[in-house]
């Protein structure tokens, strides 16, 4: 596998793992067989997908500035035994790997767990046919073209769309990490954690005549409860598939995060709505490949680009391995947040199944519950009804709210000399003349490397290796230089 330069949003999940985020971006996927299962033949099957899908066997370092996707040091494993804690290390790798246990007589669990950072949604659909595929001797697809190759032609087309995207999004972005639930307003956090699920709906909801995709449905509906919340606008982030037809086939991460804003207008019907986020959406649509940190930069590292977020998959059917009865778990739970809702939905033929995954630090266990209530009340009402009228399951409820953890204690101020450092390093790393001690490092244009940079230059000059919730915490001269000041009291430098 030859050294290739990762993609921008690679990077900022990369970011976020140094920092700690827990199971948030492991992705399992569990099939059940019944039946008299061939173990050899599948042991040999999952060997034969990892070998096909080289991005499955990378991990990711860092060089000089720039994070590389290279050959992990240990390939990814296929065992036969007992499941293993969903862990990965990014920097060595393998960030994949199956496991088959066997669950009783003529019944057997096939565990795949796989790191966001090489594969994702649409990635399940092509595993598991692959793995269907050469189970039960069928031919395989064409193989897909080599991952740096996708990566690079996918730069090139975000570099021609640059100038248009930012001028869209300018008009169009505001960040926020407040959060509207039915127990009130809070604040989310930043960084991913521990997470809860709680079903939200089961069957295909009714279109009507609304002129609406599932998708744009789903979508609407959140964004009208939002409203309904206290959210005058409501902002929404979208997971976005970027793929193909020439990477149909491809393994690996082509997904891109965008927001959708919606702006109810006092009277408007969820009708009215609807049309509104569908046009919306397909405005956005054409900058799908571009992330927002490149259109607009200064973006801090996050979990998820807002606070709730949606993802919908249309996925294919089931698979067919010969002489077994199979179940997949599609959306299997990895027991993390990136943010503080996210809706999770997969249809399937005929069918659609959806999870609201939240933030316990965020929300209680019971408004998430009310969330999901209210989500299928809306879709069960007459489309013509004013947003503002919706009847909510959650109205009037008075609910217990977690509250976010409150600030860390203050550190103490560092000595002149090393904010006087601290502020040399970010002027070379950021190539400016004057940067202020409170000024924010995204506000000035930094972005997930130039925290590398940054560390990286530290480490060189005071010997101390900064954690990355630093540049959560506080990202800002003041805060990095009391942060070098307590390392290096702590290391004796």
């Amino acid at each position: 596998m030859p050294r290739n330069p990762a993609s921008p949003l690679q990077r900022g999940m990369w970011i976020n793992e140094l920092a700690g985020s827990g199971t948030a971006y492991q992705m399992p996927l569990a099939i059940t067989f019944e039946g008299p299962l061939d173990v050899p033949t599948l042991l040999a099957a999952c060997a034969a997908v990892l070998d096909r899908h080289e991005l499955l066997g990378a991990a990711f370092q860092e060089d000089d500035g720039e994070l590389l996707i290279v050959r992990a040091d240990i390939p990814p494993t296929v065992a036969h035994g007992t499941e293993q804690p969903l862990d990965f290390d990014v920097r060595w790798g393998p960030l994949a790997r199956f496991t088959l246990t066997e669950t009783g007589p003529d019944r057997h669990r096939l565990l795949f767990v796989a790191h966001h950072l090489v594969f994702d949604g649409m990635s399940k659909d092509i595993l598991v046919r692959d793995l269907a595929a050469l189970y039960s001797g069928r031919p395989l697809a064409p193989a897909a073209p080599p991952y740096g190759e996708v990566i690079q032609a996918e730069r090139e087309r975000v570099e021609e769309a640059l100038p248009a995207a930012e001028t869209f999004w300018k008009a169009r972005w505001r960040d926020q990490f407040e959060v509207f639930t039915p127990g009130g307003e809070t604040t989310a956090s930043r960084r991913p954690g521990p997470g809860a699920s709680v079903a939200a709906l089961s069957g295909l909801p009714d279109l009507g005549d609304l002129g609406v995709t599932t998708f744009e449905l789903l979508l609407t509906a959140l964004h009208a409860l939002l409203h309904q919340y206290g959210a005058r606008e409501p902002i929404i982030s979208v997971d976005l598939s970027t793929r193909g037809p020439d990477t149909a086939e491809t393994v690996g991460l082509l997904v891109n995060e965008l927001p959708v804003v919606a702006r109810p207008v006092p009277g408007g019907t969820f009708r009215e709505l609807a049309h509104q986020v569908r046009d919306e959406l397909r405005a956005v649509y054409a900058f799908g490949e571009v992330p927002l940190a490149r259109a607009l930069g200064g973006l801090s590292p996050r979990g998820s680009l807002t606070p709730v977020s949606v993802s919908y998959r249309r996925r294919g059917p089931d698979p067919d391995f010969a002489g077994l009865t199979v179940d997949v778990d599609w959306a299997m739970f990895n027991g993390g947040a990136r943010g503080a809702l996210h809706l999770q939905a997969v249809e399937g033929p005929g069918t659609l199944d959806a999870w609201l995954r939240y933030d316990p630090r965020v929300l209680s266990g019971e408004d998430a519950a009310l969330v999901a209530a209210d989500l299928r009340a809306v879709l069960g009402q007459s489309p013509d009804t004013p947003v503002s009228e919706l009847v909510l399951p959650s109205s009037g409820a008075r609910t217990s709210q977690a509250q976010p953890a409150g600030p860390a204690a203050v550190a103490a101020a560092a000595p002149p000399e090393i904010v006087e450092a601290v502020t040399r390093i970010w002027c070379d790393v950021l190539r400016l003349k004057h940067v202020g001690p409170h000024e924010d490092l995204f506000d000035l244009g930094g972005h997930s490397m130039s925290i590398i940079n940054i560390i990286a230059r530290i480490d060189k000059q005071y010997g101390v290796e900064l954690p990355i919730d630093v540049f959560f915490d506080n990202p800002t001269v003041e805060g990095v230089a009391e942060a070098v000041a307590q390392a290096s009291i702590h290391s004796g430098a």
